[in-house]
């Protein structure tokens, strides 16, 4: 396959729509999951990009990642639903979002001169924070903390859903701290303008650079 999907191209029990964003590792789709007796829902698809795909060890920690973010069952925290690879293609999808992202909202703010007004700040403050809070707290099935932390709290990974729901998304770069082999110390992942000093200089994290 070339290596943008064109709008029809099959994944298993995906078909591609359109291409939504390109990124340095990865790029994302939406995409129409279906099923028996006309069962269809849109989806995002994340799928790691051709150069990277060729890396043994990049896919491990894609896979090890994704798998640790679809353990997130919670109302603040976008939904991982599936984990695949399909001619070689490595993907994982996640819940469509009918909202815009913080960083748009603000933009289109400052375009018109206005503010956020407090109440909505606050209620996407605290919808991003309870988010986080579930996922630092998250066990595995032995009863240990996983310890995951997402380490991208930015405007651009928080969603403001049309219905008024608040979504963290893009775990798919988080990271299980009891888990040394998910992502080397020394590599940065996250923007630079919201990383902590810590994260800046590749240290060891805790759940302290989600705040």
């Amino acid at each position: 396959m070339g290596d943008v999907l064109p709008p029809g191209t099959r994944l298993g029990r995906y078909e591609i729509v359109q291409r939504l964003a390109l990124g340095g590792m990865a790029e994302i789709y939406l995409a129409r999951m279906s099923g028996l007796a006309g069962f269809a829902k849109h989806v995002v698809l994340k799928r790691i990009l051709p150069s990277h795909a060729r890396d043994a060890e990049f896919v491990r920690m894609f896979f090890n990642e994704a798998r640790y973010a679809a353990t997130l069952d919670h109302p603040n925290i976008a939904h991982v639903y599936d984990l695949g690879e399909e001619q070689g293609l490595h993907y994982f999808t996640m819940e469509y979002l009918h909202g815009e992202d913080c960083r748009t909202l603000l933009r289109e703010l400052a375009q018109r001169q206005r503010i956020l007004p407090l109440e909505h700040a606050l209620t996407i403050v605290v919808g991003a924070a309870t988010g986080c809070h579930f996922a630092h707290e998250l066990t595995g099935d032995d009863g240990k903390p996983l310890g995951l932390i997402h380490r991208d709290v930015s405007p651009s990974n928080v969603v403001v859903t049309y219905a008024g729901a608040v979504k963290l998304v893009d775990f798919g770069i988080a990271k299980a701290t009891n888990l040394e082999d998910v992502t080397a110390v020394g590599v940065t992942k996250g923007k630079l303008a919201y990383m902590a000093p810590e994260q800046c200089h590749g240290k060891s994290l805790d759940r302290r650079v989600d705040v």
